[in-house]
């Protein structure tokens, strides 16, 4: 065995259950070293060299260019800022000028035989899209705005409009001992629903309505696709977004062939924003265009797997397994 593999990840998460499961069954003797949840850093060293590249230890656990590194979920926290951040400001502030940096460099390491990063969790919606329009990638026509009059304009040339949030719709926060959850959906405006709208308001992000014919959810783990049709169209709960799910009358999901044309523009677009492994959201049209509407890095792709009978997990623990044997 040349090195172990480390997983950063939540504990409750079950997709990380699945790909731990078959490790253990492909290879039960590869050491697997787990940093769940908010997992506190109480020792570190960092070595950069031209000979050796870099080599970072946490608590004892060492990645190097040979360490097989997964980052699904979670986050790192050092167990000396946590202290400081009870105390004053001024501690608080040298906490964040000293340990910032080292934190930074931690969460942005790329490792070559690595699946994604902490940092990816802030992948600019705003930046995908732009890149999109570089490569000629079909996005729906895009607002941000805070004022009441620019969505009106934007409504008429449309006559339907979505708004969305910028970043990831769910959000989770601490108040006090309590964690709280909240979850931006898409919503649909239109002419009757407009005057709901204040006049001026935090910026918020505005698309057209792409009438669509299905919804694509592909995963992309290095170079390879993994696409899901989801019939959410006929289903008025569903139809604006698919993760309204409902779940007396799910939707339809069948396996699905992105076109070879379409899969190169994708890939080019992950190596721009330097991602190997991501969850794409890809809407097709009436017409057969296909139009881009975002990705998240760290998605859901448990109950793609399972619809399509494509066993994910499993390439992520051959994965895993094979860059370290």
């Amino acid at each position: 065995m040349k090195d172990k593999i480390l997983i950063q990840s939540e504990a409750a998460d079950k997709s990380t259950d699945d790909v731990l499961s078959w490790i253990k069954y492909l290879n039960p003797a590869k050491k697997v070293e787990q940093m769940f949840d908010n997992y506190m850093i109480n020792s570190i060293k960092i070595e950069l060299s031209n000979k050796h590249g870099v080599g970072l230890t946490i608590n004892g656990k060492k990645l190097n260019k040979d360490t097989a590194f997964w980052y699904r979920r979670g986050e790192l926290k050092f167990e000396q800022f946590e202290f400081m951040s009870m105390q004053n400001e001024v501690e608080i502030k040298i906490a964040q000028e000293y340990l910032g940096p080292i934190l930074s460099f931690i969460n942005g390491k790329i490792y070559k035989k690595g699946i994604n990063k902490f940092t990816d969790n802030y992948l600019g919606k705003l930046e995908v899209l732009n890149i999109c329009t570089d490569l000629q990638l079909s996005i729906p026509d895009t607002l941000i705005t805070d004022n009441i009059e620019e969505v009106r304009q934007f409504l008429n040339k449309y006559k339907k409009i979505i708004c969305k949030p910028v970043k990831n719709p769910f959000i989770n926060s601490n108040y006090g001992d309590k964690s709280i959850g909240f979850y931006g959906p898409s919503e649909l405006i239109t002419q009757e629903n407009l005057f709901c709208m204040p006049d001026s308001f935090i910026p918020c992000m505005f698309q057209e309505y792409i009438e669509k014919k299905i919804e694509i959810r592909t995963f992309f783990l290095f170079d390879d696709f993994f696409s899901m049709a989801i019939f959410s169209q006929n289903n008025p709960k569903t139809v604006v977004d698919y993760r309204n799910y409902d779940r007396e009358n799910p939707n339809r999901n069948v396996p699905f062939v992105l076109p070879k044309i379409i899969e190169k523009k994708l890939n080019d677009l992950m190596s721009l924003i330097r991602l190997n492994c991501g969850s794409i959201d890809i809407i097709v049209t009436p017409e057969n265009k296909f139009v881009f509407l975002e990705v998240n890095p760290i998605g859901q792709f448990q109950w793609l797997s399972r619809n399509c009978n494509y066993k994910i997990e499993k390439k992520i623990a051959e994965h895993l397994l094979i860059t370290t044997n």
